[in-house]
């Protein structure tokens, strides 16, 4: 398992535990709302590593090929492009 995979287990078994369906419900409404804030926040990690890795001289192809994502993509992030704003521009 990644570290994701087992963070978003234990979220789950947490929410799952919680014995009252109508809180479990609320909890889980609550915890959704939160999701665009936390896909902004890890875009914004995302975009600082690659940026690291640039600044430590790694090419976008050296970037690309550490993260398993085409060269094109390895500049987007970098660069602050998202996935929405690329579907848009097509």
């Amino acid at each position: 398992m990644s570290f994701a995979d087992d963070h978003i287990a234990a979220i789950t078994a947490a929410l799952a535990s919680i014995d009252d369906a109508a809180d479990r419900a609320r909890t889980a409404g609550d915890m959704l709302t939160h999701v665009p804030g936390l896909q902004r926040a890890l875009r914004e990690v995302r975009q600082e590593a690659v940026q690291a890795m640039r600044a430590d001289g790694l090419s976008h192809a050296d970037v690309a090929a550490e993260l398993g994502i085409s060269r094109s993509r390895a500049q987007g992030i970098a660069e602050g492009k998202t996935t929405a704003a690329r579907k848009k521009a097509e």
